[in-house]
């Protein structure tokens, strides 16, 4: 099986991303790589849902739509791309920050717990299992909201944007029957796990294997998860520099050594060459495919004051 596809990408809508990140130079490069489907997903809160901070204030609906026509002059390239958002969290309503009006105009949604930088209050950091238990509590109810049904999939689960300290700490910290119970109810809700590439930095393979997150991909996997990739990137420039290319080979390292096969990944991501055999990977010998993917280009916004958690 070979991955194709790449549904995170950040365009200069994005706020957090370069200026001059466009669709057109994704998909030049893109192409180049090998990549069949692209899903653009800037960050997004429905103007209709109170409670937005300075950041998203500005990132509402006719402001993420405003790329379409772009989207629709890139589609002449020949490759399949999609037109989406990355929603917030919303800690008031204990839910998405959209509403299922809106929400049915995205042909993707994905949505992340773990934009802990902005939703969470700065003294949830200490202790640690605090700031864990809020991801947890933020997981549980983005897959019990009411537009769960538009989601389609969980951005850069459990990884703490903006951390202070090693996020890979907070992952190590949930036990592995709160992981099931999560993986198992979002299996349910045919909402994908979502693999982002970003996250993959400075591992060789064989650390990778050994690491708690490789396991927490793991459980998602043998609870019946389905999943989609993502590079979260927000430079097209950097895409065109070397991302690209390295996410389509981390991509499918990735894929190999979970022993994901097609029925493994969301429908909206299989592509036409899904079906190919990869090269098989002996992990002890391989060299890091993930050196280029670690930098992410977010520039994350300071938390506003005030912010308030959502309570278990």
């Amino acid at each position: 099986m070979k991955i194709a596809h790449d549904f995170h990408m950040h365009t200069s809508l994005s706020l957090c991303a370069e200026k001059t990140a466009n669709v057109k130079e994704y998909v030049e490069s893109a192409k180049k790589a090998g990549f069949e489907k692209l899903g653009f997903a800037n960050h997004f809160w429905d103007a209709a849902i109170p409670g937005a901070n300075d950041f998203y204030v500005p990132q509402h609906y006719d402001h993420v739509e405003s790329m379409k026509p772009e989207i629709e002059e890139a589609k002449k390239s020949g490759l399949t791309l999609y037109f989406g958002c990355e929603c917030e969290y919303d800690p008031y309503r204990h839910g998405v920050a959209c509403t299922p009006e809106v929400a049915e105009k995205f042909e993707f949604m994905i949505v992340p717990n773990s934009h802990t930088h902005m939703m969470m209050p700065k003294d949830y950091y200490h202790p640690y299992e605090k700031h864990a238990e809020f991801m947890v509590n933020a997981y549980e109810e983005i897959l019990n909201s009411e537009v769960a049904k538009y989601i389609t999939g969980m951005a850069h689960p459990f990884e703490a944007v903006a951390c202070p300290y090693d996020r890979a700490i907070l992952i190590g910290l949930i036990k592995e029957d709160v992981f099931k119970r999560l993986f198992t109810l979002q299996a349910e809700k045919g909402i994908a796990f979502e693999i982002n590439l970003s996250c993959l930095d400075q591992k060789k393979p064989e650390e990778f294997a050994a690491s708690d997150r490789f396991k927490m991909f793991r459980l998602a996997k043998d609870c019946g998860c389905q999943f989609i990739f993502g590079t979260d990137i927000h430079s097209s420039a950097k895409y065109a520099a070397g991302v690209a290319d390295a996410a389509m080979k981390g991509a499918n390292l990735v894929a190999e050594m979970l022993g994901l096969r097609e029925e493994d990944i969301i429908e909206i991501a299989k592509c036409a060459i899904t079906h190919l055999r990869t090269i098989p990977v002996i992990l002890s010998k391989a060299k890091n495919p993930f050196s280029k993917l670690g930098e992410r280009i977010l520039r994350p916004p300071t938390q506003p004051a005030g912010r308030v958690v959502a309570s278990g």
